[in-house]
């Protein structure tokens, strides 16, 4: 989540052929631009990115719609340098909508998986792994239910299959909604520098930082759009939970106060033979905050299939 609070400028890595499936190595292209129904999507493989393993797929959340994907390069190789030593990695942005006033659609969680499943195919990518949180989490399950010829395997953090209108979840995205609308980006971001720490904490520092020098996301139509859509039943995927037949690694944070662990664990009781992890001193920014959290995920993929 913090990654995308970052702008810095960065090269990605060039796209060679070797034998079925493609294999990111460094140098050369940069952020790719997709054409999906109504816009585009971005795909960055990773700097460096490379073997023969399993390709990972990155899904962020709700945030990653604040910018394009553009321009973040540099910060996206130092956060995920560890995976990708170890298997081609690649970073999906959320859709560029052509016409902003289409943003509550295109930013639909369904409609983004098919544009991630769009991506996939361009991109060539044999069956990949997914490593989602947050929103990306619910992108990633309607990926999975839709597609499932696509994904090999899932890691979902801090993840929500639904948002019920009388929640505090809903009660929460509907008071950003307002202030994005309204355009009060400081309150905004001192909300969040709240929300995203563990519950004993007194701020997550990246969001307090931003709400000191008071931003406004380079794109705020695709952030509010996709809170509107997540807020939208048809946007809910508990109920196909339980056609995944893959593995899945589930972890939450027990003083998330952004996604309630009860809803965490729903997935992950919903999902047949999904695993459960949990921190309790973890808050929201599972990627960041969880104890062990790469080490953990880490010996996830490297399991044998089947």
């Amino acid at each position: 989540m913090e990654d995308v609070l970052a702008a810095d400028l960065g090269h990605g890595p060039m796209v060679a052929r070797h034998p079925s499936r493609r294999i990111w190595q460094h140098g050369g292209v940069p952020t790719q631009t997709i054409p999906i129904g109504g816009g585009r999507i971005e795909a960055y493989p990773l700097e460096g990115s490379v073997g023969a393993g399993t390709p990972l797929i990155v899904l962020g959340g709700v945030e990653t719609g604040f910018r394009p994907l553009t321009g973040t390069e540099q910060v996206l190789d130092r956060r995920w340098e560890q995976r990708a030593s170890r298997r081609p990695v690649i970073v999906i942005g959320r859709p560029l909508p052509d016409d902003p006033s289409d943003a509550e659609r295109i930013m639909h969680p369904r409609v983004i998986a098919d544009a991630v499943a769009t991506a996939l195919s361009t991109l060539d990518l044999p069956p990949v792994a997914i490593e989602a949180e947050s929103g990306g989490g619910r992108i990633g399950l309607w990926l999975t239910v839709d597609h499932p010829e696509l994904v090999e395997r899932l890691v979902l953090a801090a993840v929500a299959s639904e948002t019920p209108p009388d929640s505090p979840m809903a009660e929460r995205m509907a008071r950003w909604i307002d202030l994005g609308e309204a355009g009060d980006w400081g309150t905004f971001f001192a909300s969040m520098a709240q929300l995203m720490k563990a519950a004993t904490e007194q701020e997550s520092g990246p969001f307090a930082a931003a709400a000191r020098l008071q931003p406004r996301p380079a794109t705020p139509d695709r952030f509010i759009g996709e809170l509107k859509a997540t807020l939208d039943p048809s946007s809910f995927v508990t109920g196909r939970l339980g056609e995944i037949a893959l593995p899945a690694l589930v972890l939450a944070g027990e003083l998330d106060q952004v996604v309630p662990l009860p809803s965490t664990r729903l997935v992950a009781e919903r999902i047949p033979g999904a695993t459960l992890i949990t921190d309790p001193e973890c808050g929201h920014t599972v990627r960041s905050s969880f104890r062990g959290y790469d080490g953990i995920v880490e010996s996830f993929l490297a399991e044998p299939a089947g």
